[in-house]
């Protein structure tokens, strides 16, 4: 990345935190990053560019580093969730989003772009029924409760503690968020709710 372009990432996570993407123009890009606006236009075509770009670039990374590689946390742990070892794929999804956490924070930030959440939903459903699909040869989960509501949870949960994590002003490490997202998969709610069963 660029000097400029790095001067542009800084100005449109501070505007997407102060305006909101809706409201922030090219203008209070260029001026935040003191350049020109040819110099933004030699980058990027307009503002919805700008953030279709940052997302592609987050999600088409995200796809790369968990495809393929849930199969192995989908076995549960003989002694409980306590003795687990941490998921490689996760936690090299966490690393990724650390790396570039400030830019992450604003893309799914109530000022970024709220499709960011559902695109990350769609995508860790596609990965896992494909998962499932090698684990056990379908894609069904339990037979308790609807398929669609199932997936929803299991998703959900995962892209849950990831936004909150995000939304954190002291975040905690992205070893220990890791381990807590690996933990709760296994974790019943009585468990979560540190009542005996």
């Amino acid at each position: 990345m660029s000097k400029t372009q790095q001067r542009i990432k800084e100005a449109f996570i501070y505007l997407i935190h102060t305006k909101g993407f809706e409201r922030l123009t090219i203008s209070d890009i260029t001026q935040y990053a003191h350049i020109n606006r040819s110099t933004f236009y030699a980058h990027y075509q307009d503002k919805f560019d700008l953030i279709h770009q940052y997302e592609q670039k987050f999600l088409t990374a995200l796809r790369d580093i968990i495809s393929n590689r849930l199969a192995a946390a989908m076995v549960a742990p003989n002694n409980g969730p306590e003795t687990m070892v941490t998921y490689d794929a996760v936690r090299k999804m966490l690393d990724y989003i650390a790396a570039d956490f400030d830019l992450v924070k604003a893309l799914i930030s109530p000022g970024g772009d709220p499709q960011v959440v559902n695109e990350m939903k769609k995508m860790l459903r596609e990965i896992i029924d494909a998962d499932l699909y090698q684990v056990k040869g379908n894609t069904k989960m339990t037979t308790v409760i609807p398929d669609n509501y199932a997936h929803e949870i299991v998703v959900g949960d995962i892209v849950n503690i990831v936004t909150f994590w995000l939304s954190q002003d002291n975040p905690d490490s992205p070893e220990a968020v890791a381990e807590i997202i690996m933990k709760t998969r296994f974790m019943s709610p009585y468990q979560l709710l540190g009542i005996p069963q």
